[in-house]
């Protein structure tokens, strides 16, 4: 199969979607958006959190926020099963209940006054619904960001240039903030100086890379974290998200124009390699008798991998979080959820999935660019890559480096057709770093969001105690202590490295063994909201048939495949996992997976009141 082939099917799909799926059927007859009902942004205006957005603006800010590392990492993971079988996971993710999620879930919070989703199931579900699902959010925030830590921290180690850039970002984004919010500088005249000193910051991060241990990034950004939830929005997660959303286009563009560049090229990776992989796919340590074991169905056990890009609960929460009180106009709902669920399915399909299937065997790619063996394997040291010891994607140490080697091999096999082959080494390694500036870009965005939101669910969870005990209220729900509570778990759980027993030269993240559990988790909130949001369509908009039967299907589905996953991961990988995440990471997959339970079945007594009702 040429790789041009898969591009257009890919974009088909999307777009048919988007017109049809997104503006016909969930727009126009399932939520009806009136473009005179004023949102929550006009309602209650406060210029910290209900702010009125630009709709390219709060897209940006939108896509920037939900698209971490999961839309990249876990299609790099995914690869054992092959590229075919996570593609059609995305795409079936994507048009089904991803991108059906996202909108709902903000066009339900901006119906109720921008509340979040734990609030909307308790209109649907009952008050106890509202508390179970702010605990389960909560807990799920805790392994979002203990993550996003690790892997954000092991890049940054990695390709400490990409640190630069992310240091230099934060004053840019200030600067952008003062400009448009404070000075009155139009969006577009604001964005020409932000992105003319961003294109500068870039260069001058090839002479200055920052060089921090990991155990210190993980420091570094969780004190990060803390500040960035607690300053107003317009101050820096807005408009830094904003900015990023053009690197993040630039990357999905490139990774567009790649395949064209090299229509003749064929896919040099297995459509298929197996539909069971070894459990050190879905986190089971090395050289324990899971790691070997042959327990990772590619059905139930995929959402265990691919965190985001086909669906994500995280989403839900940003948007009745944050995107939900930003919202200018009912209209712009569907290019911020609908549109931005679908560019977060183009990056781990066309920027993570493709890139791979076209570079997959090295010398195979070679061969298809008529670069010699030498060329390639020079061009491959200079990024740390020994073609003799790992002639595949698959051998590669870490799922980033998957994804930023990949993407760097396509990118310069592609413009070395135009700048000349001499210049191959050059372009894979300032491709290769795109690709990892891109990654850490995604990242950032979604700890400051991330731990915005979980300060949001935290006090909300203590909202029964203010009439009660006011000053114990106050002290929990302070900005400052219930931005740094989250984090604190958090890092504690990124933070230690773990000496590889098989390979004592090699250091085990604390990623490796937390994204199971963290992609797991975020699923089954995916599963969780869509549910809820289903419920209000029912209840709350009263449409019935064919229409609701389209979220419903999907829901119970994913609901189904997570909870099954869950179950396998907590029976045969947590009693092999170190004590730190035996105790840690399994109790907290474990009290989810109890929550779940409960909340299904205020979910089936929803449902059936509503019919009586």
């Amino acid at each position: 199969m040429v790789p041009i082939l898969v591009l257009l099917v890919v974009l088909l799909i999307y777009g048919l979607a988007y017109a049809f799926y997104g503006k016909r059927l969930l727009e126009q007859r399932v939520v009806r958006a009136d473009p005179k009902r004023l949102t929550p942004a006009w309602e209650k205006f406060d210029g910290v959190d209900y702010v009125p957005a630009n709709k390219y603006v709060l897209y940006g800010h939108h896509f920037a926020s939900i698209a971490g590392a999961g839309p990249i990492v876990g299609p790099a993971v995914a690869l054992a099963w092959g590229w075919l079988l996570p593609l059609v996971w995305v795409l079936f993710g994507n048009v089904f209940i991803g991108a059906v999620h996202d909108y709902t879930s903000i066009m339900a919070s901006v119906r109720h006054g921008g509340v979040s989703i734990a609030t909307i199931s308790e209109s649907v579900m009952g008050r106890r619904a509202r508390y179970v699902f702010l605990t389960y959010v909560w807990f799920a925030f805790i392994l979002v960001l203990a993550a996003f830590f690790s892997v954000c921290a092991d890049t940054f180690t990695r390709v400490p240039t990409a640190a630069t850039v992310a240091i230099v970002y934060m004053p840019l984004a200030l600067l952008f903030g003062v400009m448009v919010y404070r000075l009155g500088i139009g969006v577009k005249l604001g964005t020409a100086i932000s992105l003319v000193l961003l294109v500068l910051a870039i260069a001058y991060s090839f002479y200055a890379p920052t060089y921090l241990t990991y155990e210190a990034w993980v420091v570094v950004l969780a004190l990060y974290s803390i500040v960035a939830a607690a300053l107003p929005v317009w101050y820096l997660l807005q408009p830094r998200d904003y900015l990023n959303a053009y690197l993040l286009w630039t990357f999905v563009i490139l990774a567009i124009l790649a395949p064209l560049m090299i229509p003749v090229f064929r896919l040099t990776g297995p459509a298929i390699r197996s539909f069971v992989v070894t459990g050190a796919v879905v986190g089971a340590p090395a050289g324990t008798p899971p790691a070997g074991a042959p327990i990772g169905w590619f059905w139930p056990m995929v959402p265990l991998t691919i965190a985001c890009g086909a669906l994500s609960g995280f989403h839900s929460v940003v948007g009745s979080g944050t995107t939900s009180k930003q919202l200018s106009s009912e209209l712009d709902a569907l290019l911020v959820g609908y549109g931005g669920m679908l560019t977060e399915g183009a990056v781990s399909s066309l920027a993570v999935i493709l890139p791979a299937a076209i570079a997959w065997d090295f010398a195979a790619l070679a061969q298809n660019a008529g670069i010699s063996a030498d060329v390639m394997s020079g061009a491959l040291a200079r990024i740390d890559v020994n073609m003799t010891k790992t002639p595949n994607i698959l051998g590669l140490v870490g799922a980033p480096a998957r994804f930023y080697t990949a993407y760097g091999l396509t990118q310069a096999v592609a413009w070395s057709r135009v700048f000349g082959m001499e210049m191959f080494s050059d372009l894979l390694v300032g491709f290769s770093t795109f690709a990892a500036w891109a990654l850490t870009a995604f990242m950032l965005t979604t700890l400051d969001t991330a731990n915005r939101l979980s300060r949001y669910v935290w006090v909300e969870l203590f909202d029964w105690l203010k009439p009660r005990t006011p000053r114990l209220h106050r002290v929990l729900t302070n900005r400052w202590f219930a931005s740094t509570i989250a984090v604190l778990i958090g890092a504690t759980l990124a933070y230690p490295s773990i000496v590889d027993p098989v390979d004592p030269t090699r250091t085990i993240r604390a990623y490796s063994i937390l994204w199971p559990a963290f992609a797991g988790t975020n699923q089954l909130l995916a599963a969780l909201a869509l549910l809820t949001t289903t419920l209000w369509v029912y209840a709350i908009l009263r449409v019935r048939g064919g229409s609701a039967l389209l979220m419903l299907a999907p829901a119970a589905f994913l609901w189904t495949t997570v909870t099954l996953a869950l179950i396998i991961w907590l029976i045969f990988i947590v009693p092999h996992l170190p004590l730190l995440y035996m105790v840690g990471t399994g109790s907290i997959v474990a009290a989810s997976v109890a929550l779940d339970v409960l909340l299904i079945s205020l979910f089936v007594r929803g449902l059936r009141m509503a019919r009586k009702a």
